[in-house]
């Protein structure tokens, strides 16, 4: 194969080795894991402010794919060929959006979620990242966002502190 590889093999390319051969797709989890840290920060501080958070549109350095056509160039094969990046990505391919559910209803999906034993917390509000540009949006809310800025030095994002395994 022209790409220095080796030829195609059947069935996925194990995680490592797909990191290993690309550059771009190891950019991108970088990318990931940076936009989830900020996520997870924010949504900590809509708890506890009782605020509404406007998720945001995250940005994604490849498509989403298993097949192993996709590895090394990230791009889902059939793609326009020329669709830049970085772009915008759906939601669905940062979050689960099943988990996600658990903080919109709380008492509902708590008892049939294996990955807490705890009580129930209370309902977080959660929007869409075009909630703000929807025209269906009262100008009471798109006129007044809330900026909140958090003092002091944020903690180190990187694989000591945020395992990628």
């Amino acid at each position: 194969a022209s790409h220095g590889l080796g030829g195609k093999r059947p069935g996925g390319v194990p995680a490592e080795e797909a990191r290993r051969r690309s550059v771009r797709l190891r950019a991108n989890l970088e990318l990931m894991r940076r936009q989830l840290h900020a996520l997870r920060d924010a949504l900590a501080l809509a708890y506890v402010l009782n605020r509404t958070l406007v998720l945001p549109h995250f940005d994604c350095l490849c498509d989403r794919s298993e097949l192993v056509d996709y590895v090394p160039s990230c791009v889902y094969p059939g793609a326009p060929p020329g669709l830049a990046f970085p772009r915008k990505c759906s939601t669905h391919f940062v979050l689960n959006i099943h988990k996600l559910q658990y903080f919109l209803e709380p008492a509902r999906y708590a008892a049939s979620a294996p990955w807490t034993t705890r009580k129930p917390a209370p309902p977080l509000s959660l929007r869409a990242h075009s909630f703000l540009a929807d025209p269906r949006t009262a100008s009471a809310i798109t006129d007044a966002p809330q900026r909140v800025r958090v003092l002091g030095r944020p903690p180190p994002v990187d694989e000591a502190h945020w395992p990628v395994s």
